[in-house]
């Protein structure tokens, strides 16, 4: 277990079960003393004490980027506050602090989204669907993907041609900074980005 996991547990730990579902849009199930969160649109059981999660139901996908998931489920859950997300998005960049983070190592991985969906934008649509989404307007496509219920990640593809290639941009909702810390952001982004493109399969 990573540092940062062990830390989003113990603060976990700390905190009431029935506060953390109300904030975090979850279930808190007494009786068996585990929280249900879904994860794009997937349920997820979270045994604090255990400090295990598993799938519950029926599942279409299943996430192959698990540190970032292993890190983030815990760390939503304990941070988590009661701000609703509003619908004002915001770049992540434009975030305080974001200019300088989101480079190098940190780089967003819009280029990889774009390069994936480049000619597909059908499979884009679809992709985010599949992942709880809901398609919206912008770009030549756009998705709103609840990574968790109060962190959705907006995507917009815009099709490249002769003159430009294809790009993305990936936005939050402007109370993204309130629920998590930018290099927790950062990993939230790049889960999204690889798990579209898990879902999507090969070729596209």
């Amino acid at each position: 277990m990573l540092a940062g996991e062990e830390e989003a547990w113990n603060r976990l730990e700390q905190r009431d079960p029935y506060d953390v579902a109300e904030n975090a849009v979850a279930e808190y199930w007494e009786d068996d003393d585990v929280l249900v969160v879904p994860v794009f649109g997937q349920a997820y059981l979270v045994n604090v004490a255990e400090r295990e999660i598993r799938e519950i139901g029926v599942h279409e996908f299943h996430l192959e980027d698990k540190t970032h998931f292993n890190l983030l489920v815990p760390l939503y859950l304990a941070a988590c506050g009661p701000q609703e997300p509003g619908g004002r998005l915001v770049a992540p960049r434009s975030l305080q602090g974001g200019a300088a983070f989101f480079k190098g190592p940190h780089e967003l991985p819009e280029e990889v989204i774009a390069h994936h969906f480049a000619s597909t934008p059908d499979r884009f649509l679809d992709v985010g669907v599949k992942l709880g989404g809901t398609r919206t307007d912008g770009g030549d496509a756009a998705v709103v993907i609840p990574a968790f219920p109060k962190l959705p990640v907006t995507v917009l593809l815009w099709l490249g041609d002769m003159e430009f290639p294809a790009r993305t941009q990936m936005l939050l909702d402007d109370t993204a900074p309130a629920q998590l810390n930018i290099d927790a952001l950062w990993a939230l982004l790049m889960m999204t980005a690889a798990t579209m493109i898990q879902v999507a399969g090969p070729g596209h």
